[in-house]
């Protein structure tokens, strides 16, 4: 062979792992677009059930406390 050939050859070898390496770079991206998307909605429902614990909790300190001053005014 030639050095050219070889050269060419080289240069197909190259650019055929570059392809692969390019459709594989494009499937990690989607993947990781979906995982980043996943990831988003598990945070919104997590400050969603924040929230609303925040809440269950601000109600039951109220009940409590009211119940407090209930038992206040009955040993009084």
């Amino acid at each position: 062979m030639d050095l050219f050939t070889n050269l060419e050859q080289r240069l197909e070898t190259l650019l055929k792992k570059f392809a692969t390496l390019k459709e594989a770079n494009a499937v990690l991206e989607k993947t990781l677009a979906v995982k980043e998307q996943a990831l988003k909605e598990a945070e919104a429902a997590l400050d969603k059930v924040s929230q609303e614990r925040e809440v269950i909790r601000q109600r039951i300190d109220k009940i409590l406390n009211r119940l407090e001053i209930l038992d206040k005014e009955e040993s009084a």
